[in-house]
């Protein structure tokens, strides 16, 4: 099995799927949109390849996924969390009821939490983002009061990026991940065939009360056959230029740079590049994209773009990425033509394939009048 990929199509929105060779397995944001379940309906049932094609383990009787990592609590990264998700009860304690697991709720073996993320927010929160901080909180208490199940199955945390110092009191130091941190651990298990850097965010919060300012922002490395980093991806949330500005001026190391796939960050908007897409971009913005280790990827987890007003997606941001593309084929948009269908990766020896193949286990016809075919040319 080599590591794969997964950029789901959710719209405007961000829902990935990192599956290690190693068995270890991390979603990176969601949003679970509830007519994509309805057997006529377009949109791509995310939910229905899960639970039928990946999520296959269980713990407690429940689907199991690993770890998940919440970028930031905007909806559209978080949609679905309070209802799809089993939340609010120590699994050790409270076997799950017979209707959780008829409803498969996920198990999330380990939750990445962000505090500065949802402290630096000046905006009320939605019902999926406070159940998420909640289940972060009841999980950060089991290890401030010292409880044997707070290293197992559906009740680990590890904390990314700073927070108050009486927020993370009695959190043991193995479990906090500050910008610059190198991770080799994915839900209580070490790895020697990956790692994870963390850009972001930093301690000192960027000026501004957007939350995409504090976006988790991280570096996966894969190696595979004891040859190393044979891909690197990097997932940036909704961070804005301010960010990457930032990250290109603290990392000292390139290797903590290159990437071979890169997550356009806000779904295709200009700002990346800078606040006005009339603006001149940010030199740090463009510097990012140079640090392409070879052929590069550079996916969009967004609608169709356009030549139009919207912003996201911005049809002149994709053009902005383009020129630091080797061809318009390096660039992938979970949408195209308003046809939903997932961008999938696999790291091999040779290093990034683009998945061709026509997915042999759809859940039901999403695909409208064309079929779902993984890196379809456009």
């Amino acid at each position: 099995m080599n590591t794969k990929i997964t950029f789901y199509p959710v719209g405007n929105g961000d829902c990935n799927l990192v599956e290690f060779a190693n068995g270890a397995k991390m979603m990176i944001d969601c949003n679970f949109r509830v007519k994509s379940e309805n057997e006529n309906s377009d949109d791509y049932d995310v939910i229905g390849d899960l639970l039928n094609n990946k999520l296959t383990t269980k713990r407690h009787g429940l689907p199991f996924l690993p770890a998940f990592v919440l970028t930031h609590p905007d909806q559209d990264h978080c949609r679905g969390f309070l209802d799809k998700f089993f939340l609010e009860k120590n699994p050790e304690q409270k076997e799950p009821t017979q209707q959780e697991k008829d409803d498969k709720l996920i198990l999330i073996g380990e939750l990445w939490y962000s505090p500065r993320v949802f402290t630096e927010s000046q905006q009320e929160l939605n019902k999926d983002a406070k159940a998420f901080k909640k289940e972060a909180e009841r999980r950060m208490e089991l290890y401030k009061t010292g409880s044997a199940d707070a290293n197992k199955d559906g009740n680990r945390i590890r904390i990314i990026g700073y927070a108050d110092v009486d927020q993370l009191d009695g959190i043991p130091a193995d479990r906090i991940s500050a910008a610059g941190s190198k991770i080799k651990e994915i839900n209580g298990k070490k790895y020697s065939d990956m790692s994870i850097f963390v850009h972001a965010p930093f301690k000192n919060s960027i000026e501004g009360e957007n939350r995409n300012e504090t976006s988790i922002v991280l570096q996966i490395r894969v190696d595979v056959n004891g040859k190393t980093d044979k891909g690197r991806i990097i997932f940036g949330g909704d961070a804005e230029w301010r960010v990457w500005e930032k990250i290109m001026d603290k990392t000292s190391d390139d290797n903590n740079l290159k990437w071979n796939i890169f997550e356009a960050p806000h779904h295709c908007s200009y700002t990346y590049f800078c606040d006005n897409r009339d603006e001149e971009p940010s030199q740090s913005s463009l510097d990012f994209l140079d640090k392409k280790d070879g052929k590069g990827y550079i996916v969009s987890s967004s609608k169709t773009i356009k030549k139009n007003s919207d912003n996201p997606p911005c049809q002149k941001a994709k053009n902005r990425y383009l020129e630091h593309l080797d061809s318009e084929d390096y660039f992938r948009c979970t949408t195209v033509d308003e046809v939903e269908k997932p961008v999938v990766f696999e790291v091999k020896e040779d290093g990034i394939h683009l998945n061709s193949e026509t997915h042999k286990n759809e859940t039901k016809s999403n695909s409208g009048s064309r079929p779902h075919v993984y890196g379809e040319i456009f």
